[in-house]
């Protein structure tokens, strides 16, 4: 099955701005991002979030056909 990965902020210098990946059906969260750390390894020891389809995430989030993945650097502030 196809989903969208779309970057966010300062990870889309180092990752792009957007790919398609083909994975196989039940794959979960976790498994995309050990996906898109593995193809971008320059975000190996970056932290970010996730968003499905616009909802925030968790590593065990199974993905659909068609879904939306994306990647956010986490919110900081004060």
């Amino acid at each position: 099955m196809k989903i969208e990965v779309k970057y966010y902020a300062w990870l889309r210098e180092k990752a792009g701005e957007k790919e398609t990946l083909e994975v196989e059906e039940g794959t979960t969260v976790g498994k995309i991002v050990e996906e898109i750390v593995e193809k971008h390894a320059n975000l190996k020891d970056e932290k970010f979030l996730i968003a499905v389809n616009g909802r925030i995430a968790d590593w065990n989030t199974c993905l659909k056909e068609g879904d939306t993945i994306s990647v956010f650097p986490p919110a900081g502030g004060g």
